[in-house]
């Protein structure tokens, strides 16, 4: 018998991924200002409504496709508390943040090797930190004010962007260079 299992998301706010959040945060700004998560969805991330200020409610898969559930998805026992735009972002940013994505390396390796330095703490410290958010935020702005002339596949060469602007370009640059990959994919 052949059957997959599916892990369900753990109600951690911080384990979902950067690309769900950056999903969440695109139809919060079409939609309303506050999300709450709910623990029903797929390993890619939990169902979630956006809530606008008069009350209006939009749910939403894991694909972040439109649905319909029952009231009883988001009651307090199953669902997250919510959260507004400002709160996502910032969580989108400490997702993106080196120092998450090396705590996340170092829990996975075999006991026995050396951590990067004493503290275990990234090499680079405050500075790299502070860069690499200004980047992904320099990079989200670029996109949220472009994302009507971006090709609809643009996410998809989101790292790619990063390494160009890490590397020095600027976001219009990166996004150009990127616009050249996703044609060239086409073609």
């Amino acid at each position: 018998m052949n059957t997959k299992r599916h892990k369900r998301w753990n109600g951690d706010a911080t384990n979902l991924s950067a690309a769900y959040l950056e999903n969440v945060i695109e139809k919060m700004q079409c939609y309303g200002n506050n999300a709450q998560f709910s623990i029903n969805g797929t390993t890619h991330g939990p169902n979630y409504r956006v809530m606008n200020a008069a009350g209006k409610k939009i749910v939403f898969n894991s694909s972040n496709l439109l649905i319909q559930t029952d009231e009883d998805e988001f009651n307090d026992e199953i669902s997250s508390t919510i959260y507004s735009l400002d709160q996502i972002k910032a969580l989108l940013i400490q997702i993106n943040s080196p120092t998450k994505k090396n705590a996340s390396v170092r829990n996975k390796r075999v006991a026995g090797t050396v951590k990067s330095s004493a503290t275990g703490s990234p090499r680079g410290g405050a500075a790299l930190t502070k860069i690499k958010e200004q980047i992904a935020l320099t990079k989200y702005d670029y996109y949220k004010s472009n994302r009507d002339i971006l090709p609809s596949d643009i996410r998809e060469h989101s790292e790619e962007i990063t390494r160009m602007m890490e590397s020095g370009m600027s976001a219009e640059e990166a996004f150009n260079e990127a616009i050249k990959l996703c044609f060239d994919q086409v073609n």
